[in-house]
């Protein structure tokens, strides 16, 4: 073994002592957690797409990651070993037989859409593995507050905003800012959202909306 490759496996094994990351391919629905360093602060920013190409090997490996964002297709390419990647959530697996997804760069609506791989090779990614993201995901999806839809979602996960936590976090100043910044005229304080995402960490309020409804009519 050369110096150069020795001295990429050091840093590989370094890198991956840090965090690991599940064995995803093409065609799985990722989400890649960023650092984005702002001053003196440094916030996770989520990316979820589509992985559409894994490129390169060793130390220099990459993948591109393709979502739509307001129906305009954006396309992120990740170095595999970058410092800069706190975590990669599995959420779906798809089932493809190509190994570069660029043809998915001219399509829309249906025609776009990957079908989901509900068996396979468990080499790949454990069963349970999958299914346990996904269950951690709707206990705290950012949805179950009353007021915020598919729209909303969509530009708080643009936003780095991806946990309930996170909301219920918020002091008066942030959560007016965020109101400012998504055009909400007043929502969020309006909706208390804050209280909402308290209540529903605590588990003292109900985890969906139909089940909020079904509690109000209980109280009549």
């Amino acid at each position: 073994m050369n110096i150069i490759a020795q001295l990429e496996k050091e840093q590989m094994a370094i890198v991956a002592a840090k965090r690991q990351l599940p064995n995803f391919a093409p065609g799985d629905t990722v989400i890649v957690n960023v650092k984005v360093v702002e001053g003196e602060r440094t916030r996770i920013q989520a990316y979820e797409g589509l992985c559409i190409s894994r490129n390169g090997g060793g130390l220099n490996e990459s993948f591109t990651v393709r979502k739509l964002s307001y129906g305009e297709g954006v396309e992120r390419i990740f170095p595999m070993y970058s410092p800069l990647i706190d975590s990669v959530k599995l959420v779906r697996r798809g089932k493809v037989r190509r190994a570069k997804l660029y043809y998915l760069k001219g399509l829309t609506g249906k025609a776009a859409r990957i079908v989901e791989k509900l068996t396979g090779n468990t080499a790949l990614a454990p069963v349970g593995e999958v299914h346990t993201h996904k269950a951690e995901v709707a206990m705290d999806d950012v949805s179950l507050i009353a007021g915020i839809g598919p729209k909303i979602k969509d530009q708080l996960i643009a936003d780095g905003i991806t946990s309930l936590k996170q909301i219920a976090e918020m002091d008066d100043a942030t959560l007016f800012a965020l109101d400012e910044k998504l055009g909400l005229k007043g929502k969020t304080k309006r909706e208390e959202w804050v209280d909402q995402a308290k209540e529903i960490l605590a588990g003292e309020a109900p985890r969906a909306k139909v089940d909020q409804k079904a509690a109000a009519d209980a109280k009549k």
